[in-house]
């Protein structure tokens, strides 16, 4: 069970940062719908947490998998999307 929870709050995350105008992966952000669901996912993923581990330890946690399925995706997008590559020009004062 707390597997599967754990995997429904992740997708949850996903989806809201592939709804996000700003996101970086796709080249448009997915429609509202998607935005929608994904705090569906991650509301019902809280709850399940609250239910499976009471409700202080519950919430706590699925902050913590939030925060977690929040920030590892965009960084490894940011860092994919935005790292070194060799060949490139680092910007505006850079060498090539």
């Amino acid at each position: 069970m707390p597997f599967l929870l754990f995997a429904v709050q992740l997708a949850g995350c996903f989806l809201l940062y592939l709804s996000d105008r700003q996101q970086r992966l796709l080249r448009r952000a997915l429609p509202p719908a998607a935005r929608l669901a994904g705090w569906v996912l991650v509301a019902g993923a809280a709850a399940g947490w609250a239910w499976l581990l009471g409700t202080g330890v519950g919430l706590f946690t699925a902050l913590w998998v939030f925060a977690l399925g929040a920030l590892v995706p965009t960084l490894i997008v940011g860092h994919w999307v935005d790292g070194y590559r060799p060949g490139r020009r680092q910007g505006a004062g850079g060498r090539s």
